[in-house]
């Protein structure tokens, strides 16, 4: 018999997450997606208003940015 071994112990700090490369609106526009599959209204509502308020903050960063 043989089986899995694991050479070293995982820690939490395996997994660690850089909060900043996290791209929110993708993971809203995933998230209303699951809420359109399960016919769930209230997620989607949820999920577009963030998604919304993303977009319009980049779009008015990006005139700001504009001359």
């Amino acid at each position: 018999m043989t089986g899995c071994v694991v050479a070293d112990t995982p820690q939490p700090s395996d997994t660690a997450f850089d909060e900043n490369k996290r791209d929110w609106i993708e993971v809203y526009k995933n998230e209303m997606r699951i809420a359109i599959d399960n016919e769930d209204e209230a997620a989607y509502h949820f999920y577009f208003q963030e998604y919304m308020r993303l977009r319009i903050k980049e779009y008015k960063e990006s005139k700001k940015n504009k001359p």
